[in-house]
């Protein structure tokens, strides 16, 4: 026998099966890595758009209602995701006059004015028993203040929901009778001071209106604008002075 010597019939037959197994089973382990392929393409496609989705989706931002319990917003909830400018003058002239102002309903008006504030500068306050002379003195009396904010200056910070404010400013405290009978009008004008800290809250009719609270508030009353003047300068914030003030 050599090795150019024909193959049987039987031989043939059985090769041609071994190449038969052969090309089949390369053709379906072809199909079967086509098919991995093409179902890891579309797992990672998957996994994008879930990522995608998550990225875009707002951060949930935690606040506090009137008594301090904790309330977590989603972007479903939020029904502006800044404030403004406008809403952050407004929030701080109701809150300096009510904190720092005085009138027959102190009492209620400071309640209002503790609810401006986080939960935990507010319970703060509250162990310092900051008011309580105030009140004990001024409740019932024919008093009572309006605070005009004259200039407020952001200082830094952002007007979007979960970022923090900060913030200085001064107005004219204006004091009266509450019920002027002798029509005498503004008896004496105050100047205050500020700078606080505010954090950005969602805004909600139940919660804060404006979307902010109060984190860190300090002030100090002047009798005129040249004794406002005169801290300022001092301590070097004359950028809350108009030009023509400054001289």
């Amino acid at each position: 026998m050599t090795n150019n010597k024909k193959l049987s019939n039987p031989e043939k037959f059985f090769a041609t099966m071994k190449y038969r197994d052969v090309e089949k089973i390369r053709k379906r382990s072809a199909f079967i890595n086509l098919m991995a392929l093409i179902f890891m393409f579309i797992l990672t496609l998957l996994a994008l758009g879930i990522a995608f989705i998550s990225t875009m989706k707002p951060t949930p931002v935690i606040a506090f209602d009137s008594v301090g319990k904790r309330m977590t917003f989603d972007g479903r909830d939020i029904v502006n995701d800044e404030t403004t400018y406008v809403r952050v003058h407004r929030f701080i002239n109701d809150f300096v006059e009510k904190f720092e102002g005085v009138s027959p309903d102190i009492e209620e008006d400071l309640k209002v004015a503790y609810n401006m504030l986080t939960p935990k500068f507010r319970q703060i306050l509250l162990d310092k028993s900051v008011h309580l002379e105030k009140i004990k003195f001024w409740k019932n009396k024919n008093f009572k203040t309006d605070f005009r904010l004259i200039k407020l200056k952001i200082v830094e910070g952002s007007f979007k929901v979960g970022s923090t404010l900060t913030i200085e400013g001064y107005g004219k405290m204006l004091f009266k009778n509450a019920v002027d009978y002798a029509d005498e009008g503004v008896r004496k004008e105050d100047f205050v001071y500020f700078s606080a800290l505010l954090v950005v809250t969602p805004v909600s009719l139940d919660l804060s209106p404006d979307g902010l609270f109060i984190e860190f508030y300090k002030a100090k009353s002047l009798n005129d604008f040249r004794s406002l003047r005169a801290y300022l300068l001092e301590h070097e914030k004359e950028y809350l002075l108009d030009d023509g003030e400054n001289k």
